[in-house]
């Protein structure tokens, strides 16, 4: 004959004792109850793309790189300036391609597999930054974070650093990859041999 299931009857009298005990348990259980640990401020880790220019490793803020591509295959444009290797028609779209190094005044580097290009989109600004090696996506812990000037960067490169980080015994300088793409002199693509002085 198989067990009834045990049932909690409301208190209506009929088992005092019963409900009495497990009222006096769930008080005594509330009473010895330790509280609820204490909320504590969490820091979320600093993101961004890393990358390398002329022999520096570089991270961007997630957000100002659209993507990351292998270099596409690049129309060259006659009479631009040397940095601006050409445009590609990526699905459909006309990227202007630049090559960061020459545009920074950095010492360039012989092309190799590792090269990307990363695609940057800001207002009606669309173009890709011929970087030589492209990391991902990493994460910086605030305890990384560089305090100080740092006078080691190229001049070309430092007007756009913002902070650094230093995680492993490896220097990440933050690019500013907006102010770059915003300053007058990157829209200013016409060859220097035309232009008055």
């Amino acid at each position: 004959m198989p067990e009834e299931p045990f049932i909690l009857a409301p208190d209506d009298g009929s088992r005092p004792e019963g409900m009495a005990l497990l009222r006096e348990l769930a008080r005594s259980a509330a009473a010895f109850a330790l509280p609820l640990p204490a909320r504590q401020a969490t820091v979320e880790p600093w993101r961004g793309l890393g990358f390398n220019v002329g022999g520096y490793r570089l991270v961007s803020e997630l957000g100002q790189v659209l993507e990351v591509l292998a270099p596409p295959r690049v129309t060259v444009i006659p009479g631009v300036e040397p940095w601006v290797m050409g445009v590609a028609n990526v699905r459909g779209r006309l990227l202007p391609v630049i090559d960061l190094c020459a545009y920074l005044g950095l010492e360039k580097t012989t092309q190799r597999p590792e090269w990307r290009a990363l695609v940057v989109e800001d207002g009606d600004l669309y173009c890709g930054l011929l970087v030589e090696q492209s990391f991902g996506m990493l994460q910086f812990e605030p305890q990384e974070a560089e305090v100080g000037d740092d006078n080691t960067v190229d001049p070309g490169l430092a007007r756009f650093i913002r902070s650094s980080f230093r995680q492993s015994a490896r220097e990440w300088r933050v690019m500013d990859v907006r102010a770059l793409v915003r300053e007058p002199e990157f829209f200013d693509v016409g060859a220097s041999f035309g232009k008055s002085v």
